[in-house]
């Protein structure tokens, strides 16, 4: 995310302390359904009953996928934190020499 537009939402999340970025990717995700008149509704054959709830429906669909790869890429970028960080622990100089001087006696 823009660097212009994360200061000022972690800002906003320190303050309420709730985290407003599912709701900008909720909003993010009806305004792209409204810019680019995208219905997925109608391309399922389902009936609404007006067409600016079924564009706003999508929005919301769209937005809340967006959310759920967030949250998958970021159990995956910790995922890849924990086993780097534990993997120089483990094979530090120090922890080697350990292990060695243990086997050696």
């Amino acid at each position: 995310m823009a660097r212009w537009l994360e200061y000022p939402l972690t800002w906003l999340r320190e303050k309420t302390r709730i985290s407003v970025f599912p709701l900008v990717e909720v909003l993010l995700g009806i305004a792209l359904a409204w810019a680019v008149d995208f219905n997925v509704w109608r391309l399922w054959n389902v009936p609404m009953r007006a067409d600016w709830v079924a564009l706003t429906l999508t929005g919301v669909a769209l937005g809340g996928i967006s959310h759920f790869f967030t949250e998958i890429l970021n159990m995956f970028s910790g995922l890849g934190r924990k086993l780097n960080d534990e993997a120089k622990t483990i094979e530090s100089p120090a922890s080697l020499q350990r292990v060695a001087l243990l086997a050696s006696l």
